[in-house]
């Protein structure tokens, strides 16, 4: 644009270029255990998972769960999806090659 202004963003825009730079994953809360519909490339590169690996996979991503994961942080995100509340977490978790990280 002319004079280095730029136009009007749309909202849904903004929020799409917020979210570019993190990892995550979308789930359906109207279907039980919350299958995941979409993961973005942050993720797949993070977890070591192809995006068809956790499709339909519970996006609570118990799926990444391990020896070491902590199981009252577990269940502390299994009710916080099951009360649809928001929350953060700290948590262990494994990659596809089954290196931990902590996970926030």
């Amino acid at each position: 644009m002319a004079g280095g202004r730029r136009g009007l963003v749309a909202p849904q825009n903004t929020f799409l270029e917020n979210i570019v730079h993190t990892n995550f994953v979308l789930g359906n809360a109207q279907i039980v255990d919350w299958p995941i519909v979409y993961s973005n490339d942050g993720f797949c590169k993070l977890s070591g998972y192809h995006r068809a690996e956790v499709m339909q996979k519970s996006s609570t991503c118990s799926f990444m769960y391990g020896e070491l994961t902590d199981k009252d942080m577990t269940d502390k995100v299994r009710q916080t999806f099951e009360s649809y509340e928001m929350n953060s977490f700290e948590i262990l978790m494994y990659k596809k090659n089954r290196e931990y990280f902590m996970f926030f």
